[in-house]
């Protein structure tokens, strides 16, 4: 891939640092002063992209990574040394560009490394880039323009100084340890509730926890074995993933983007604390019975990778489609009576032609005639179904016909 990208170099200029590197990637940190690399991941395989650099004054290397689509960074926090970076993931994955990691400061001078966080995170509801400190657990709302932190006044959790946590809808849950689930939640205007038992059994103390978005099945795991269960089914027994014997422990995970794979890393004390594995379970089915497949053995290594006590995160970037507004057909930015009147005269007598045929098709069946002009009369004044997303504003549409019929032109863009 690194070859392809310096060969089309000159496509930089024109897309955004990520919108020409459509793909999901595998980041491995270490604890290892420059210890850490980013890989393409194609189905089980990695292909080396390049290296994290080195941070100053930072002992220890990259730990887990939190990406932030909307300034298109990598963030590390590494609570141990302490300290946090920043790395412009665009700048990793061009091979035209020095990629240079930036010092966080804004967790200094607050306190020892209690006072420092383990990892970031997205606000579900305001965006906004979050972390909670080490310990107490305190909620902070991180802001990289200044780089300053803002105490949010809120106790995430008890005593734990690893935390892990994922976001699932609104709410962010933690698994503190031995102490099991806390969970607490974000409203409309970026407050933070106060955290709370969302109810969900566990049967272990974790040591690492991931979260397929597309359903809420979460994976909580330590040393060999992997329970599994649902943030939608509060309360529901979880059951576990065959055991990974004898690999252990377990020292950090992640789903893949489409879902269907859970990446898992950790090492074997028992040997070396330098036999790390890699590898993933098949959890596109039942996860019961989910097969594992070992991707780098105890004992062996990723091409490019120093350290150990490796700590992995998947990044998916996905090619956006295109980005309009179903039903505003005359691009004027609003639903109404004139965007059907638009489109019949377009089809019947002769008007110029919509600049955005995607949304166009009102009733989202992948053809532009007539009955798309009825679907969104009968919606406006009839009480019939609501067009198909994106529909209340702009937005991204997933399906393949909208792709096929295009979008020249729209306010969205």
């Amino acid at each position: 891939m690194k070859r392809y990208l310096a060969i089309f170099g000159f496509f930089f200029a024109a897309a955004s640092a990520t919108e020409s590197f459509a793909g999901e990637y595998l980041i491995v940190g270490t604890q290892a002063n420059g210890g850490g690399a980013i890989y393409e991941v194609n189905g089980g395989n990695l292909t080396f992209i390049d290296n994290l650099p080195t941070v100053e004054a930072v002992p220890w290397g990259a730990r887990a990574a939190y990406y932030h689509e909307a300034d298109d960074t990598l963030y590390f926090a590494e609570g141990d040394s302490p300290a946090e970076w920043s790395v412009p993931l665009g700048d990793l994955l061009n091979p035209e560009t020095r990629a240079r990691a930036r010092r966080i400061r804004g967790f200094d001078n607050r306190g020892g490394g209690e006072a420092h966080p383990d990892i970031f995170f997205r606000g579900p509801q305001d965006g906004e880039i979050y972390s909670h400190t080490r310990g107490g657990g305190r909620l902070w709302r991180y802001n990289p323009v200044t780089d300053s932190v803002t105490d949010m006044g809120v106790h995430t959790a008890a005593t734990d100084s690893k935390i892990y946590q994922v976001v699932y809808g609104n709410t962010v849950y933690t698994h503190n340890g031995g102490n099991g689930f806390r969970a607490w939640d974000q409203v409309d205007n970026g407050d933070w509730s106060a955290p709370y038992d969302p109810g969900i059994s566990d049967v272990l103390n974790s040591h690492a926890t991931a979260v397929r978005v597309s359903d809420g099945t979460y994976f909580s795991g330590r040393s060999g074995t992997i329970a599994y269960g649902s943030f939608d089914i509060g309360g529901s027994s979880p059951g576990t993933l065959p055991r990974l014997d004898p690999i252990s422990p377990l020292n950090s995970m992640d789903v893949s983007g489409d879902g269907t794979k859970l990446w898992v890393a950790g090492f074997q004390p028992h040997i070396s604390r330098e036999t790390n594995y890699l590898g993933y379970f098949d959890i596109s089915g039942d996860l019961a019975n989910a097969r594992f497949t070992l991707v780098v053995s105890p004992g062996s290594n990723l091409p490019r990778l120093s350290g150990h006590d490796w700590r992995i995160s998947i990044v998916s970037i996905v090619e956006p489609g295109p980005h309009f507004r179903r039903g505003d057909s005359n691009n004027d930015g609003e639903i109404d009576l004139s965007d059907s009147m638009y489109t019949l005269s377009w089809l019947f007598l002769g008007g110029p032609a919509p600049g955005c045929l995607a949304a166009t098709d009102t009733n989202g069946d992948g053809t532009v005639d007539i009955t798309d002009p009825t679907f969104l009369l009968s919606h406006l004044f009839l009480g019939g179904p609501e067009p198909i997303a994106p529909f209340t504003g702009c937005g991204t549409s997933e399906l393949e016909t909208d792709e096929e019929l295009g979008c020249g032109e729209s306010p969205c863009s």
